[in-house]
């Protein structure tokens, strides 16, 4: 005798591997070391200099740099609103709309300097970047 539950489980086993369709594929997280173990080809030159080694690091050393000059000076001058708005007890006696005027300094003042910082930090990475090239250029 055959089992009922074999011969309906037959056909859909038949449907996934019809031909023409394309074999199943298992996908995996990215996170998993894969089986594969040929590092990809580089584009451009296959062999670097020391000198293009050494301008590279300096350049990444001075982009850490100056990231590390702006993380700091804006956190600087986040805290100073922050000490200035709460030192000044006429601002918390007044509002507008209900609000009071520390609120909304806190809730529109800081984008301006978060906008300040951003246009600074990036006219200051390229130019970086632009000194670096012309450095790269000249060897």
């Amino acid at each position: 005798m055959s089992d009922p539950d074999a011969t309906r489980a037959a056909p859909s086993a038949d449907r996934r591997h019809r031909p023409g369709r394309p074999a199943r594929e298992r996908v995996t997280s990215v996170d998993r070391p894969s089986a594969r173990t040929d590092l990809p080809a580089r584009a451009g030159r296959s062999h670097v200099s020391e000198a293009e080694t050494l301008f590279t690091r300096s350049l990444m050393r001075a982009q850490g740099r100056l990231a590390l000059v702006f993380v700091v000076s804006f956190v600087l001058a986040v805290v100073l609103v922050t000490f200035v708005i709460s030192g000044i007890p006429a601002l918390h006696a007044h509002s507008i709309g209900g609000v009071p005027i520390p609120w909304l300094i806190q809730a529109y003042g800081y984008y301006p300097i978060i906008i300040v910082f951003a246009v600074a930090y990036t006219v200051a990475a390229m130019r970086t970047e632009r000194r670096f090239r012309a450095l790269v250029e000249h060897e």
